[in-house]
């Protein structure tokens, strides 16, 4: 084979490599997003229970100091009431005494029920906790050999980009710039196998005689209809030069 299209395939199929390492170190971002989101979704409901029982706590904290707050207005009524000079100051310190009292218990009551759902979600918390650790700790895991993955991949595209750079210094000039020609607009594909006599790459049927040369491998040519350069991996065919 022309030892110039030899170093076209290879650097095709180079680029090839390369393409694909580029991608898959692209896709990691999103798969670790997925994998987060994924993780954020199972672990909804428990994020969402934690949540409560903080805003339970804060609202007990509050409750508690209300109460003390119109337990102290009760006592101060009641003090009061001995006080009295007349009927109606009596009767006024009575409702004051009354109210403060309900506010009491009312307030009494709230923080029981609170309370009670303070301890039923740290119930389900410690109950779910397990289940969501494990979780976290396989999605953390996942991560780090995404994180490993990268670095291997990124490592063997260096390695890839440095061969390629060699290899392209040994390629003629113009041959390297028509390449680069088709692979910006053949989507990559510069070359194409010619296989029962047809292009590989646009699928259609190669003159004879252009497919004779190419089975020959001593030129390179492109195809009629999609100008990539047409290379055979079969043995070559004889030239018409070659003893009978």
């Amino acid at each position: 084979m022309n030892p110039e299209l030899e170093k076209l395939i290879a650097l095709q199929e180079l680029d090839l490599k390369i393409r694909v390492l580029e991608e898959e170190i692209a896709a990691v971002p999103m798969k670790r997003a997925e994998l987060e989101r994924q993780f954020e979704a199972f672990a909804a409901e428990y994020l969402e229970k934690k949540s409560r029982l903080e805003t339970s706590k804060r609202q007990h904290r509050q409750l508690e100091m209300d109460l003390q707050d119109a337990q102290l207005r009760l006592e101060k009524y009641k003090n009061d009431l001995m006080r009295v000079r007349n009927q109606t100051e009596y009767a006024a310190a009575l409702r004051e005494i009354d109210m403060a009292k309900k506010l009491v218990s009312a307030l009494e009551t709230q923080i029981l029920e609170l309370l009670e759902t303070i301890e039923a979600l740290e119930r389900e918390i410690q109950e779910q906790t397990p289940e969501i650790e494990a979780k976290r700790q396989q999605v953390d895991a996942l991560l780090a050999e995404y994180a490993t993955a990268v670095e291997r991949l990124t490592e063997e595209l260096n390695r890839m980009r440095q061969q390629r750079e060699h290899l392209a210094q040994t390629i003629r000039p113009d041959l390297l710039n028509r390449y680069m020609r088709l692979v910006e607009l053949r989507d990559g594909l510069a070359l194409a196998e010619v296989r029962d006599g047809s292009c590989t790459a646009c699928h259609m049927t190669i003159r004879p005689q252009v497919y004779a040369d190419v089975r020959k491998g001593e030129e390179i040519l492109a195809c009629d209809h999609c100008s990539r350069i047409l290379y055979y991996r079969g043995a070559p065919a004889e030239s018409s030069g070659s003893a009978a």
